[in-house]
């Protein structure tokens, strides 16, 4: 069933696969004209309730079952999100005014005041009651008044929405006359999609959740398409490591496992620990750098705000 694009609304899209994470179907769609990659919302449904009460249970669970644990998925996310959260520091003066809370935590001793929106019942609960944190699953209005935030953050949020340029008009409402969003997006640019030849990687990327598969480019365009201007780059998240994993085990690891720079080995020589991480290391700010030069990377980092100012 060919669908439009929904970026620039080109009929001419190409289907690149109907094959997607955990046996389900749907079709992934580029369109020729603008290169956005997209998956087509009219060829699967979602559950009822799905991120309200199901999105763990079926996306996340496969691979993290400690994502049904709200605190133990709190202590892993700590770490795995600590990249962003020290990006997103560097930002903060200390005067500005979500899932289980991790990232807010992170960022919350740099600014006056953080406020945190999430779907899932169980995290919203978790957030209050364990953290103290001010966590709701209230739509905006309900909540604030426009014009209220110094940054509005969105991380790994805006791939999973249906209306992404709507959906920023919208909330570009309730940011300060100079605020920005930041927003981290996988990019569809990734070594393991396109470097290598790994069809087991291309089922479990693509999935019914993520509606939208952004490039440098075309997240550029859909921002200008919502008003919005600023600093787009691209950063590789997940080291060598990872890669060898997916190039010889065919399967992802644990969200930990998964960003260790130094394989998870026992020498027998344990004199020798610190030369042999120290090499690994190496090799692995070596391979981001070969990456990037490619024109290959994981993650998207954007800082934008109103185009007018």
């Amino acid at each position: 069933m060919p669908a439009n694009c929904p970026l620039c609304s080109s009929a001419q899209t190409t289907l690149l696969t109907s094959k997607v994470r955990f046996n389900k179907t749907a079709e992934v769609r580029q369109c020729e004209r603008c290169t956005l990659t997209f998956l087509n919302q009219s060829s699967f449904k979602f559950p009822t309730d799905f991120y309200e009460s199901n999105y763990h249970q079926t996306y996340l669970t496969h691979v993290e079952p400690d994502a049904l644990d709200p605190e133990k998925y709190y202590k892993k996310m700590l770490q795995a999100t600590k990249p962003w959260s020290d990006r997103m520091n560097r930002l903060l003066t200390g005067r500005e005014g979500c899932s289980t809370g991790h990232f807010i935590t992170n960022i919350q001793s740099r600014a006056r005041k953080v406020y945190g929106h999430e779907l899932s019942t169980k995290e919203v609960q978790f957030c209050r009651d364990h953290l103290g944190q001010e966590v709701s699953d209230q739509p905006l209005q309900q909540r604030f008044e426009k014009g209220t935030f110094d940054y509005i953050t969105m991380i790994f949020v805006l791939e999973h929405i249906a209306e992404p340029v709507e959906f920023l008009q919208h909330l570009k409402k309730f940011l300060k006359p100079d605020g920005k969003f930041v927003v981290l997006v996988p990019n569809v640019q990734d070594a393991l999609v396109n470097f290598y030849d790994i069809p087991s990687f291309a089922e479990f990327y693509y999935c019914i959740e993520h509606l939208f598969y952004y490039t440098p480019k075309t997240i550029t365009d859909m921002f200008a398409k919502a008003g919005l201007r600023g600093k787009v780059e691209t950063v590789q998240e997940y080291p060598i490591t990872n890669h060898l994993n997916w190039g010889y085990r065919q399967k992802p690891s644990d969200t930990l496992a998964s960003r260790r720079a130094v394989p998870d080995i026992p020498l027998r020589q344990e004199h020798l620990q610190a030369r042999w991480e120290a090499f690994w290391l190496e090799v692995d700010q070596r391979y981001k750098q070969l990456l990037g030069e490619i024109g290959y990377s994981d993650r998207i980092w954007a800082e934008v705000g109103s185009a007018n100012d």
